[in-house]
């Protein structure tokens, strides 16, 4: 018996549509890398093209019945592609924008002078907590609530995408967050800045 590598994907996709596990194996072996590739160019994340890709799987074995034999699988697979990424994609731009309008929206606090001790242990804490991050989500993090840089600026300095700036941003605050195991990250980070410049010289030095 022919060995399923070897099959035309006209055939495999007759296969498939009979429900066939191993032509959708071939299918998903041949593909994905692909896929996978294609959509990391747009979403600049490989948990978010992986996601993508699987979902696109899915979906294909789902609805196979559907799929008309005369037409091209790689071509149905690259449209679903399509379609999924441009979702995956608003949904990162909206998680991005809910971030920033978050820390945008917090003004810094009046401060009173008993507040000086305690601000100066969210000053000790915010900085294990930030020389614990991964160094590119740490550098990101640093020049974005610290130095008070654009994405823009920071991907031009660090010779990334702006994506990736606010990838690396977004990994950073999720996980201080539940480091903190706190909705109040961007508060405390104001408040630990409110009182003089020793915190960003600290991280700075990281």
């Amino acid at each position: 018996m022919s060995s399923y590598n070897t099959y035309s994907e006209e055939k495999l996709l007759l296969l498939l549509q009979k429900g066939d596990h191993a032509a959708f194996t071939e299918i998903y072996n041949r593909h994905w890398e692909s896929l996978a590739d294609a959509a990391y160019q747009r979403l600049h994340s490989h948990e978010d093209a992986e996601e993508v890709v699987q979902e696109v799987f899915v979906n294909l074995y789902i609805r196979r019945a559907e799929i008309s034999p005369a037409g091209s699988l790689i071509a149905y697979l690259k449209t679903a592609l399509k379609y999924k990424v441009i979702d995956a994609y608003r949904v990162q731009q909206l998680h991005y924008k809910n971030i920033d309008n978050i820390i945008q929206e917090n003004a810094v606090p009046d401060l009173m002078p008993d507040d000086e001790l305690n601000i100066k242990e969210l000053q000790k804490k915010l900085l294990e907590l930030v020389s614990k991050l991964p160094p590119k989500c740490r550098e990101v993090f640093v020049k974005s609530r610290f130095e008070h840089l654009s994405h823009q600026c920071i991907a031009d300095r660090m010779g990334i995408s702006v994506s990736t700036v606010k990838k690396h941003l977004n990994k950073a605050i999720h996980i201080l967050r539940n480091e903190l195991n706190s909705g109040h990250l961007e508060l405390m980070i104001i408040c630990a800045l409110a009182l003089s410049h020793s915190c960003l010289k600290s991280i700075s030095a990281l």
